[in-house]
């Protein structure tokens, strides 16, 4: 990426790398994203700006930092776009389009495979930059939350570990619902589950694959739990663990019923750990909206979130 690009539309506009002295000029912008509780801070950047694998791109005018985004290499052939803000001060020049444009060619000429972003069902202008530059609204998850529920029957759950990876691999392989969301989502970022990402997880101290045993003593269903922090994100200075959501990342069963026991079961694990909430960005339009009174779930927030999907990069 050459560090001064200059877009055609906004011949004033340049593109460089993110830098970490750049953070004072940043922060002002995240303070007034998402009414103050924007999920990128200082750690973040400084990380972002260490990842030499993907690339933190930082639109400038007059040499003041107007905008910035993420791509992010997730694994073979799987990158991400993320962390995309303007300046409220230059909102409305057409900026968010050209650096989304400039991030999208920075993958055509550095990445491989597919590149994908979330952003929420409200979020218009973004749709149009989105069809604008062929991405593809692929899926929609509608972040919803639930007590924990103390005393909650826990046993039918097991945790799955490493040696279990070919029997955990061979139920999402028959799995409709697998075959309907194919995704697991950890700090708003949606991981394609292929069997190397599962036996990660698997082997992994920041995640939990959990298994549902049926009567009959067969694998009924897989939940995929991902903390909240983890060995690239200290949670130290973070407050209690209770007062963080216990995180479902993927939750996949045989039928409805076993879904709904499972989700239960979950909230009760939930608070045999000291949670007092459940958080799931749950997939819709595979059935599951119906369930949601039933495992006590109810929206998070007044908007859903679209995953967008640019076609294979040759």
């Amino acid at each position: 990426m050459d560090d001064y690009a200059i877009p055609a539309d906004i011949p004033e506009l340049r593109f460089r790398r993110g830098q970490a002295e750049d953070w004072p000029a940043v922060a002002p912008i995240v303070a007034q994203t998402w009414d103050g509780d924007d999920y990128i801070d200082e750690w973040l950047w400084q990380f972002w700006v260490n990842d030499r694998a993907g690339a933190l791109i930082v639109a400038t005018l007059d040499e003041k930092v107007a905008a910035f985004g993420k791509l992010s290499w997730l694994g073979p052939a799987e990158w991400w776009m993320e962390g995309l803000r303007v300046d409220p001060a230059h909102r409305q020049r057409g900026i968010a389009r050209a650096l989304h444009q400039h991030m999208i060619q920075v993958f055509r000429e550095s990445g491989d495979g597919m590149l994908r972003f979330a952003t929420g069902s409200n979020n218009e202008a973004t749709h149009r930059i989105a069809a604008q530059t062929n991405f593809r609204h692929i899926m929609s998850y509608r972040p919803v939350i639930a007590p924990a529920i103390p005393g909650e029957d826990v046993t039918a759950l097991r945790r799955l570990r490493g040696s279990t990876l070919e029997m955990a691999a061979r139920y999402l392989a028959n799995s409709p619902m697998n075959r309907a969301n194919r995704y697991v989502e950890h700090r708003w970022i949606l991981h394609y589950l292929t069997t190397e990402r599962l036996r990660s997880y698997l082997r992994s101290d920041d995640a939990e694959v959990v298994g549902w045993r049926t009567a009959d003593g067969q694998l009924g269903g897989i939940a995929i739990l991902l903390s909240e922090y983890s060995e690239v994100r200290p949670s130290e200075g973070e407050g209690p663990e209770e007062s963080r959501p216990f995180r479902m990342g993927y939750l996949d069963a045989v039928d409805d019923t076993t879904l709904t026991r499972m989700g239960l079961a979950l909230r009760g694990l939930a608070a045999t750990r000291g949670y007092d909430h459940v958080a799931w960005k749950m997939p819709l339009a595979v059935g599951l909206e119906r369930l949601m009174p039933v495992m006590g779930f109810e929206p998070e927030y007044d908007f859903d979130v679209w995953l967008f999907e640019l076609p294979l990069n040759p």
